[in-house]
């Protein structure tokens, strides 16, 4: 995979985030090929994964409420996506922002129902670790620290972010390196899996020994 590749696969990486924060974000219209992207404080997302409630449904598109608000996801061509989903259902929903007449909806990519409702509180959880990284811990990133990118300070940065992030079934590998502001974050991560310091539970979550 050449580096074109891997940075539109990077852009291409579905972000957890809340309603709320698709809400409050700000949609950015790119041209080209470039991916359009919502701009939000806590990043700019040009995918995102939302765990919520079905409220509404009509045959192309749902609405959704996860507890912080209620955004409308729609099926244009594959209107099967959604013909088993029905309100009171809880769903993960990987989709992309877009925008119609100055408010922000999704195109659905993938729905899935989740028959144990116990995600929702779950996903609350993983957001508020999630929060608080954003908050707490990016800010305090210095020029310096992103620089130094083999010393032992940004190795005990991702340790840190990786404890963090735990909320118990592991961290999002894409998350640790995107809170890291490490440039070379990928590959210390890869090296701590081969020397085993951290173990990869699953695909894409890794975990402290």
């Amino acid at each position: 995979m050449n580096d074109e590749q891997k940075t539109d696969f990077r852009r291409q990486t579905a972000y957890k985030c809340s309603v709320e924060t698709l809400i409050n974000g700000v949609f950015v219209r790119t041209p080209g090929w470039e991916s359009s992207y919502l701009m939000t404080e806590y990043g700019d997302f040009s995918r995102v994964n939302v765990v919520a409630v079905i409220v509404e449904k009509d045959e192309s598109s749902i609405t959704v409420d996860d507890g912080t608000g209620k955004i409308t996801a729609r099926v244009f061509d594959n209107k099967e996506l959604i013909r088993d989903i029905n309100i009171g259902d809880v769903v993960i929903l990987i989709g992309r922002p877009r925008e119609y007449n100055s408010k922000t909806y999704l195109t659905i990519d993938i729905i899935k129902k989740i028959k144990n409702k116990g995600w929702i509180n779950y996903r609350r959880k993983e957001l508020s670790l999630i929060k608080k990284i954003r908050d707490k811990i990016v800010p305090e990133v210095d020029a310096t620290l992103i620089e130094s990118q083999n010393t032992i300070t940004s190795k005990d940065r991702i340790i840190k972010i990786i404890k963090d992030l735990d909320s118990g079934q592991g961290a999002d590998i894409d998350e640790v390196i995107r809170f890291s502001k490490i440039k070379n974050a990928e590959e210390i991560i890869k090296d701590f899996i081969l020397k085993g310091v951290v173990f990869e539970i699953k695909p894409g979550r890794i975990k402290i020994l």
